[in-house]
């Protein structure tokens, strides 16, 4: 490779970072984070309805991860979203589907996300779920459910439940 080559290289990759930190500094105001130390490594993020998202100290977010804060979102400290994670809020009412089953609203339903916890990749948390516990492991793929109360646990498949304890005191 030419000198000129090396330098356009270069010149490329520096404009690539620059363009990369600035969109990271949108989702840190969008999200309100700016003095939390959101970490992003990957884009694209979709996150609707950011008002209602709230985000802990030193939260990871990898690429193409989607937020839809509709219903609320709350993620403690030192969260990692795993590329192509869903969190999810909101969904179709179904408390009178028949009623409800062509016209589509929409209702929504808070997601609760602790400290630690791990979301792999790919996995879904759907409206109302409670991550409670502290150092939780959520697989790759996995579709969560229902509340997880219990620290230092892996919890996965679809629906997630409990795989393995790595809670010393148990």
């Amino acid at each position: 490779m030419n000198i000129y080559k090396k330098i356009r290289v270069v010149a490329t990759n520096e404009l690539k970072k620059k363009v990369f930190h600035l969109r990271v500094n949108k989702y840190r105001k969008i999200l309100n984070a700016q003095d939390k130390n959101l970490l992003v490594y990957g884009e694209p993020l979709v996150i609707k309805e950011p008002q209602n998202v709230t985000v802990g100290n030193n939260c990871r977010f990898n690429e193409h991860v989607f937020i839809h804060g509709g219903g609320g979102v709350t993620l403690g400290d030192n969260v990692t979203l795993s590329a192509y994670t869903k969190v999810i809020s909101w969904s179709y009412d179904t408390n009178d589907w028949e009623s409800n089953y062509i016209k589509k609203d929409h209702v929504g339903n808070p997601i609760y996300i602790g400290d630690g916890t791990w979301v792999g990749a790919g996995a879904i948390i759907l409206p109302g779920v409670k991550i409670t516990g502290k150092g939780v492991i959520v697989a790759a793929g996995s579709v969560v459910t229902g509340d997880i109360n219990e620290d230092f646990v892996l919890v996965g498949g679809t629906p997630a439940k409990k795989l393995k304890s790595y809670n010393k005191a148990q």
